[in-house]
């Protein structure tokens, strides 16, 4: 009787002692793990090609929107989605309607537009707090281009009390025509009128978008002239664009000073996996994720 009482109370204080010593630390990985994340940023950028009618209804705007929205709901929680071509307003408000459990915040579109012209499709919703400083429009377009307000924004956003610059932009397109100079006074303008009024050496900057470059040559120019850095891409995908020429045309970019990142790792998504379907009822665009830590 006596040896059974003994052998309970021994495994009772075994148990007690495990759960102390294996439980602490457990606690303390799991804190140590949610401390790593909180020094993390995570950007996602898209251009989702979301016209206002009536060429949106030639791209089955709607049903797009709605794929968009699940795979959002799906995926990996961002702090900071932007986007590009989301002109119309109506889609717009559609996904943030949806999503505002998880996204909140929004921006809306801003821009001074001719009655001729539609915005700048420039958007972002995030999951903390984001606060517009400023955004232009580009005074040379060419092309289809000039039918819209293309330009760029400038946003800030505090995580784990530290401030970032982001730039959500747009560069010009190719056409029949090659407009690399187009692009080049686009960007200049973006250093003359964005970052330079705002550079601050303790505030890192993160330059997001679709630029419309595919030659590695012209955009060693473009991170040459902005004193940006550009990044290896994770995992297989490798372009951007789901048209035959598969181009890398969209980009997460950084300039920092100050701060210097553990890591930052961008990658290529198809987010048409979430849900099964091909990849262009979704845009025709993968969208680029930028994990920054530090």
């Amino acid at each position: 009787m006596y040896i059974i009482q003994y052998l309970f109370i021994l495994i009772l204080f075994s148990d007690l002692v495990s759960n102390e010593i294996f439980g602490g630390q457990h606690i303390k990985y799991q804190e140590l793990q949610t401390d790593k994340e909180e020094n993390s940023l995570s950007i996602l950028s898209w251009n989702i090609k979301m016209h206002p009618p009536p060429y949106g209804w030639f791209y089955n705007s709607i049903d797009k929107a709605e794929n968009i929205i699940k795979t959002l709901k799906e995926s990996s929680k961002y702090d900071v989605i932007l986007f590009q071509e989301a002109f119309s307003y109506k889609i717009r408000n559609k996904i943030y309607n949806s999503l505002k459990d998880i996204y909140p915040h929004q921006i809306d579109i801003k821009d001074e537009t001719n009655f001729y012209k539609m915005n700048s499709g420039l958007w972002v919703i995030s999951s903390i707090p984001i606060t517009l400083i400023d955004n232009i429009n580009f005074t040379e377009l060419r092309h289809n281009d000039w039918l819209s307000s293309k330009g760029a924004y400038l946003y800030s956003v505090i995580k784990s009390q530290q401030e970032f610059y982001i730039i959500n932009t747009h560069m010009q397109a190719d056409y029949r025509t090659k407009y690399s100079d187009i692009r080049t006074s686009q960007y200049t303008e973006i250093q003359q009128k964005l970052i330079l009024p705002n550079e601050n050496s303790e505030i890192p900057l993160i330059l997001c978008g679709d630029l419309n470059i595919s030659k590695p040559s012209k955009l060693n120019q473009m991170l040459e002239k902005l004193n940006f850095m550009n990044g290896p891409l994770s995992g297989k995908l490798k372009h951007t664009s789901l048209g035959n020429n598969h181009e890398l045309l969209d980009y997460i970019l950084v300039k920092s000073k100050k701060i210097k990142f553990q890591s930052i790792e961008r990658r290529i998504l198809n987010m048409s996996v979430y849900l099964n379907i091909d990849s262009i009822q979704l845009s025709d665009h993968y969208p680029i994720e930028g994990i920054f830590k530090w």
